[in-house]
């Protein structure tokens, strides 16, 4: 009996093994939603145009579903605001679903990463990259009128700080710093009716990033007060922002100044020992 009872457990976990074997379940994969016909932050009236996609998996026949603040709105590719409206702003997502030949038949993606999406109700915007930008990049400040008035002056501000006074829209600032991370705004000057016209703008963020990230050494085993002769391990931790692909990092620790030797990756503890 114990003979024959080894012989039907052992035959339900090959059948189990044979089964994981042949998942017909690919592995998941994350939509991105995209701006792809206007501007992310834009006057109310306006009409924007945004696009699920799925980069790893391009040339599935997906269908999609859009979400604004976690609420459906939408089931297509492209979600469109039109003549949009200051409630309509937020964060849009947006995820993918295809058919797929054995159960569960149907997978979805991750969710995209959130749209901040700004519907602005005033008479002045000021639009700067959505994206952050890294530093030595070039960064272009614009300030708008509603209805497409033609600027005639514009002042732009850091905070509270004026930095500039200018007859054009667009104010650049190159080979960024740290340093110029904030809060910009604008205020605006145009000729309405043969009458000047003057409005500020809300802050708007510019957010610009360092090619390397300060880094931070973490304890991997042993903390605080170890004995003599024991090992401490260490992960020393990091990002990268880049445009470049494929960059390779070198990790080197030191001990008050000196350099100990280089680890040859992040997830590679160095090692050191405590002197008896």
């Amino acid at each position: 009996m114990t003979f024959f009872h080894n012989v039907i457990v052992f035959l339900t976990l090959l059948s189990s093994v044979r089964l994981d074997e042949i998942d017909p379940t690919p592995p998941p994969v994350k939509a991105k939603a995209t701006v792809s016909l206007g501007y992310h932050h834009f006057f109310s009236g306006q009409d924007v145009e945004m696009t699920c996609s799925v980069p790893d998996d391009p040339l599935a026949s997906w269908t999609y579903e859009w979400f604004h603040e976690g609420k459906l709105e939408g089931s297509s590719e492209v979600y469109q605001l039109k003549k949009a409206r200051v409630l309509q702003s937020g964060k849009y997502t947006c995820k993918g679903q295809k058919l797929i030949t054995d159960w569960p038949y149907t997978v979805e993606t991750i969710p995209s990463d959130p749209l901040n999406i700004d519907v602005d109700g005033g008479w002045a915007i000021l639009q700067t990259s959505y994206e952050p930008l890294l530093i030595q990049e070039t960064a272009t400040l614009t300030c708008r009128v509603r209805d497409g008035a033609f600027l005639s002056d514009a002042i732009f501000y850091k905070g509270e700080v004026e930095i500039q006074r200018q007859k054009g829209s667009n104010l650049v600032l190159s080979s960024l710093t740290l340093e110029d991370k904030g809060m910009y705004k604008c205020t605006a000057m145009w000729l309405a009716n043969q009458e000047y016209q003057s409005s500020q703008s809300l802050p708007s963020l510019l957010n610009v990033l360092d090619k390397l990230e300060t880094p931070e050494m973490k304890f991997v085993s042993g903390r605080g007060v170890v004995k003599r002769g024991t090992k401490v391990s260490f992960n020393c931790i990091t990002k990268v922002n880049a445009r470049e692909a494929d960059l390779n990092l070198e990790y080197f620790y030191l001990k008050d100044g000196e350099r100990l030797g280089p680890a040859s990756a992040q997830d590679t503890p160095q090692n050191l020992p405590i002197e008896p």
